[in-house]
């Protein structure tokens, strides 16, 4: 069942809040000892509330959309008397006094809350992994990683342990785990949903924003969650009704312009990744869609500009969080290069390309800290992009973008910190502000592993390295589009959940 369904369900009297709950729970105890994606259970908690829900239901009372229906929370997120210490030694023990927005809206409604699950260290990268919670697997494969940094969420969704999850995304970190693990997701706009009651990454860093966002199984999940995380509390969803905030969503696709992007000619994605965006662009075409080829502007400078504003103060925050705390041994990497100097970062990164390291140059050069006037010039070079991306985005007069969510299947364990360019077609949506969802349209197939060139390149190699043995592993397609237009993401997503539904994998 889906969330909506569960919740139908539970109105219906079919099915009570507790035999769900006490599914979810005994679900998460078969898996998660692989796993390991649950890491802070609130077990007896969440059966105590299900007969809650049940005694009101009973007396025909109902708290909102998603009464009785269980759900995980991401860990950066705050539940009153549990951690919120992402991954960081420093930070344990610092139980939360209540709450957070999300998570009380999310309750307000009737969601019934399991526990919290992993995250990577710091949040900073695309696994779940860190030494106080351990690592989170695959459940398609237990050698590769669900992403992150909300991969515990993904996880424990894809293996059935849960109908809902609620995650943030500050560099594709709600939609890299849905492409990996074939479940849906959601980012909405920047600042449509607040972040008070979360820990986030860094103090002060405000020039890319996290956003909380929904995880599930289906997109009328999405829809019912993100109407609930927007404050509408009272009323049922239903297909035909909007989410607080958003215009109306239209139940087909016909005469929409959508442009779409196979390889943004950055980081070239996998056969089987090109594929399914061919697939799901031809599949709107046959519904009626304007379907046409749209190049990303300078996508290097893209993510340069990205690198460079999560990296402006050079590290400082991320060293001080960790000092004197355990480092997981991947993740020492991206620590340890905070610490070059600034002075050397230019030979570095040109003796780097030189030995054909083009990605690793990249990052050395655009990772390093800056001044305030520097800050400044950064902020200024960001928002000409965005300008330039919207001119080219109206120029062809589009309503969104069809493209792939990360370059790659799901990852082998800690090649996360190298791969980090592979989500340029993530990251893009991070920058530009505009909302983005995933749904998962494939597998990879015999045959279509890999076609990349070998390369002296380390990142490449370790693309290839991901890429083999990824056979049978999920592939999911994006939509995006610009700031504020979620109800065209949301309603390309229908479609495509539907035409989906009439395919072989």
């Amino acid at each position: 069942m889906s969330a909506v369904e569960a919740a139908a369900q539970i109105r219906q009297a079919n099915v009570t809040s507790l035999e769900l709950t006490q599914q979810c729970i005994d679900r998460i105890r078969e898996v998660d000892a692989e796993l390991n994606a649950v890491v802070v259970p609130l077990f007896e908690r969440a059966l105590e509330d299900a007969r809650r829900m049940d005694e009101l239901a009973a007396r025909g009372e109902f708290l909102g959309p998603l009464h009785g229906v269980p759900m995980t929370v991401k860990e950066c997120f705050y539940v009153a008397d549990t951690d919120c210490c992402i991954g960081v030694d420093s930070l344990v023990g610092r139980q939360s006094e209540e709450d957070g927005v999300m998570v009380q809206r999310l309750k307000d409604a009737g969601a019934v809350v399991l526990g919290k699950t992993n995250v990577p260290q710091l949040m900073l990268w695309h696994e779940a992994v860190n030494p106080v919670y351990g690592r989170t697997l695959n459940p398609w494969n237990l050698e590769r990683t669900p992403g992150g940094s909300s991969g515990g969420e993904a996880a424990i969704l894809a293996a059935g342990g849960s109908f809902l999850g609620l995650g943030n995304d500050l560099g594709g970190s709600l939609r890299v785990p849905a492409h990996f693990t074939g479940i849906c997701s959601f980012k909405p706009t920047n600042g449509m949903l607040t972040r008070q009651g979360s820990r986030g990454n860094f103090k002060g860093m405000e020039a890319i924003l996290a956003q909380p966002g929904p995880m599930g199984h289906c997109v009328a999940d999405l829809e019912c969650m993100l109407s609930v995380m927007l404050g509408d509390l009272q009323s049922v969803h239903s297909c035909e009704q909007a989410p607080v905030g958003l215009q109306p969503i239209v139940d087909s696709v016909e005469g929409m312009r959508i442009g779409f992007v196979e390889d943004d000619q950055y980081f070239a994605p996998s056969p089987a990744i090109r594929r399914a965006v061919r697939e799901a662009a031809a599949a709107l075409e046959a519904k009626g869609a304007v379907v046409q080829p749209f190049r990303i502007p300078d996508p290097e400078l893209m993510f340069r500009l990205y690198i460079g504003a999560l990296s402006a103060d050079g590290g400082f925050q991320a060293r001080y969080v960790l000092k004197g705390g355990r480092l997981h041994g991947a993740f020492k990497k991206l620590v340890n290069a905070t610490r070059i100097p600034g002075s050397i970062r230019p030979l570095l990164a040109w003796l780097l390309k030189k030995l054909g390291q083009r990605y690793q140059a990249m990052m050395v050069a655009a990772g390093r800290g800056i001044s305030a006037k520097h800050y400044w010039l950064l902020i200024d070079a960001m928002n000409r992009y965005r300008r330039k991306f919207t001119r080219e985005f109206e120029k062809q007069n589009l309503d969104v973008l069809l493209s792939p969510a990360f370059a790659l299947p799901a990852m082998c364990h800690d090649d996360g910190i190298d791969l980090l360019p592979a989500a340029s077609h993530a990251v893009l949506q991070n920058l530009i502000g505009g909302p983005g969802g995933v749904l998962p349209w494939s597998q990879v197939r015999e045959g279509e592993e890999s076609d990349r060139c070998l390369s002296h390149d380390a990142v490449v190699k370790k693309a290839i390295r991901t890429e083999k043995g990824s056979v049978g592993l999920p592939v999911g397609v994006q939509v995006s589009s610009l700031p504020w237009q979620e109800h065209k993401v949301l309603a390309v997503m229908r479609e495509l959940e539907r035409c989906r539904a009439g395919k072989p994998t």
